[in-house]
């Protein structure tokens, strides 16, 4: 299979890349089918190729993300199969969770009490998920001392309360 990629080329500690179609057992910088065009990352020179991409693309040689994104940027019509990954894009779990955090900052600060309830809540999922008795005894004497920091915050939010 034909695969278009950066084959780098260029002097010591200044890159300058290829765009290349080659067969995808062999090595990057090893024999290529054929030069596409060259790319320079440090003054974003791009010079292409377009019939010989898209006739390689239509023929089914698979493009490496990066070559993608170069294609994109110069319009080059890329086929419907192309996709380019989002490497900075957060998984669906993590995305959510954050909008969730967001939410509830929105709302506004949360109230002594509603943190002893969900201190409450974490102890006592600790206490139902123990593996070994030592495990248990440790997450036992973790439970006690988040509901005595709870209970210490109830009293300190109820003298806050009360006027002098």
């Amino acid at each position: 299979m034909l695969v278009i990629r950066l084959a780098r080329h260029g002097r010591n500690k200044y890159p300058v890349y290829r765009i290349v179609a080659a067969d995808k057992r062999r090595a990057a910088t090893s024999k290529y089918v054929a030069v596409l065009g060259n790319y320079n990352p440090h003054t974003k020179d791009i010079v292409l190729n377009k019939e010989k991409i898209e006739m390689y693309l239509s023929n089914g040689a698979q493009a490496s993300d990066r070559v993608l994104r170069l294609l994109k940027a110069e319009g080059i019509k890329l086929p419907s199969w192309a996709n380019i990954h989002d490497r900075n894009k957060a998984p669906k779990n993590q995305a959510e969770a954050e909008d969730e955090k967001a939410a509830e900052g929105a709302e506004g600060v949360e109230t002594a009490e509603a943190n002893a309830d969900a201190t409450e809540a974490k102890a006592e999922d600790k206490k139902t998920d123990v593996g070994t008795a030592k495990e248990a005894d440790e997450a036992k004497g973790e439970a006690e001392a988040q509901e005595k920091a709870a209970e210490a915050a109830e009293e300190a939010s109820k003298e806050e309360k009360q006027p002098e």
